[in-house]
């Protein structure tokens, strides 16, 4: 497949989202989410590296440009159609076997809590090929091999185009481990998610 296409004819259907990102990720998804048109459905969880000991206002930011229901989970809440999740500071953001949350205060991964690479492992173990994984801006490696066992078992993976990231280490990290489906631009990577399943969860 190209690096620069979404073949979305290829992937037979899409359950969850899981989206990953540091340095500028904040723009990055707002830019992701005004994007995203009024039929997009697919639950969506977003790991955005936060300083541990604030107060995140991230979902009451990110709510301002989507028709999704944004919020953090709380341990132990189901995962709905129509949501975009926000993983909160200072917990890992894990997917159980029944398709629901549960956060962890285990150690920090690389040096991050929430870490991207664990949602995205946890995830691809219950949705396998059902899963879509996505790494954009960031400072450091988080998130690579999160990729890398997505595809490993049987999801889809996309990137952020390095040259587009405000912080490139991330998405060069991701490409330079995993077998990346796209590279993309961020409006690409609204374009992909929107056709995937007609973007219905």
């Amino acid at each position: 497949m190209s690096q620069q296409e979404c073949s979305s004819g290829l992937i037979k259907r899409i359950d969850l989202v899981v989206i990953g990102a540091s340095s500028g990720g904040l723009d990055v998804l707002i830019k992701l989410l005004r994007r995203l048109p009024e039929h997009y459905a697919i639950p969506t969880v977003a790991v955005l590296h936060q300083r541990p000991n604030r107060s995140s206002g991230v979902p009451d930011m990110l709510s301002k440009y989507t028709h999704l229901k944004v919020q953090e989970p709380d341990d132990k809440q189901g995962i709905e159609a129509g949501h975009f999740y926000v993983a909160p500071p200072n917990y890992h953001l894990l997917v159980d076997s029944d398709k629901v949350f549960s956060l962890s205060l285990d150690a920090p991964v690389n040096f991050c809590r929430p870490s991207i690479d664990m949602t995205m492992e946890s995830a691809a173990d219950v949705y396998q090929d059902r899963l879509l994984g996505c790494v954009l801006t960031g400072a450091n490696s988080d998130g690579a091999e999160g990729l890398k066992y997505i595809k490993k078992k049987g999801g889809y993976i996309l990137v952020q185009d390095p040259q587009e990231a405000t912080a490139d280490s991330m998405p060069k990290a991701a490409i330079a481990v995993a077998d990346v489906d796209a590279v993309l631009s961020i409006d690409r990577i609204a374009e992909c998610l929107s056709s995937i399943n007609g973007g219905q969860a």
